[in-house]
């Protein structure tokens, strides 16, 4: 959405959706957390289903179809978005089998090796957060607080998916 009045883009469309990730990570934790001392199968389902397959269609959605918001909300702007679009077909794309993962019950195995996934491609997307955070002066901050949520993030996504991995290792056909 265009800013008639600047001729800039609106950051607001992004900002939303990056809050709505938020929440939605938050949520799948603390659900997840729950259910992981009353069933954890149904808890590895859930950490993949919502912090993969929902938080990356989210992601999708703001780094693709509201990509000229997304670049206004960080501040910058491309005049060829295909990376930023690549990320996000990339969120698609995992978030997409890990709804297919989960809803479909396939399984600790494949509940972990989506989590794992996820957190192994934002644990890449940390390490250039972390560089930007060093050596970008002028996006410091937002960079900062990129590798502080990332960081997080990726933690959470790599502990689900050690202990769904761990789950599926102990059963036996």
């Amino acid at each position: 959405m265009r800013n008639m009045a600047t001729g800039k883009e609106d950051p607001k469309i992004a900002s939303f959706l990056f809050s709505a990730s938020l929440v939605v990570t938050l949520a799948g934790i603390f659900i997840a957390i729950y259910y992981l001392f009353v069933d954890a199968g149904l808890a590895y389902r859930i950490a993949a289903g919502v912090l993969v397959g929902v938080v990356g269609i989210i992601s999708f959605v703001r780094h693709s179809v509201f990509y000229r918001s997304d670049q206004a909300r960080m501040g910058w702007q491309q005049d060829h978005p295909e990376f930023q679009l690549e990320v996000g077909y990339a969120n698609l794309a995992i978030g997409i089998v890990a709804l297919f993962a989960a809803g479909l019950n396939w399984g600790p195995l494949a509940c972990g090796m989506m989590l794992l996934t996820y957190g192994i491609y934002l644990l890449c997307a940390l390490f250039l957060h972390l560089y930007e955070a060093l050596h970008a002066k002028d996006i410091r901050t937002r960079a900062t607080k990129s590798v502080i949520n990332t960081g997080i993030f990726v933690i959470v996504l790599l502990v689900f998916a050690g202990l769904a991995l761990s789950a599926a290792h102990t059963v036996h056909f």
